[in-house]
């Protein structure tokens, strides 16, 4: 059941969706949630939240992922209005953010509600807002290899695998 309330802020609507989708077990990914490590994450206030305003562009989200203390925190969820951002510039800023950032142990992944992304037909996106994360690449690695082991990624197609994590295991090489 989805929890919906009128006039939530986009973190509220954001955090919602982790808590109603992101963290709860689905059968195409094993019987573990499309993310299984967002629910600890979360109740051990590992995630930050950063509403973006209408002026945000390329350097906003460097010098928020620059200065945000990943020693302290995950994950960083910087949020922009569903209009703010294309679905191809949205993909351009996390690849050239990437380009900066992988060598330093970061990784960024986008969302935009426009570009579907999906696994058996289980749709991922937000479907609300564009969506930068940052978070340790590493880390997010490490996790990943722990998933392979299991049944997480038996739906997943080879192109839709190589998007999400193709592009990171080469960079940590």
């Amino acid at each position: 059941m989805t929890t919906q309330h009128k006039n939530q802020t986009p973190t509220q609507k954001i955090q919602n969706w982790i808590r109603d989708f992101v963290t709860k077990p689905n059968p195409i990914f094993g019987d573990l949630p499309p993310c299984p490590f967002a629910q600890k994450a979360m109740v051990e206030d590992k995630v930050s939240f950063l509403e973006l305003d209408g002026v945000a562009d390329y350097n906003t989200l460097y010098g928020h992922i620059f200065n945000f203390d990943f020693e302290d925190k995950d994950v960083l969820i910087m949020i922009a209005q569903p209009d703010h951002f294309t679905p191809e510039e949205t993909e351009k800023l996390a690849k050239d953010l990437n380009g900066y950032f992988m060598g330093k142990d970061i990784v960024i992944l986008e969302d935009h509600p426009n570009t579907p992304e999906s696994v058996k037909g289980v749709k991922l996106n937000n479907g609300h807002y564009t969506l930068f994360l940052a978070q340790s690449l590493s880390k997010l690695n490490k996790f990943s290899k722990i998933l392979e082991a299991g049944p997480y990624y038996n739906n997943w197609s080879k192109d839709y695998l190589g998007s999400v994590k193709g592009f990171r295991e080469r960079k940590s090489q």
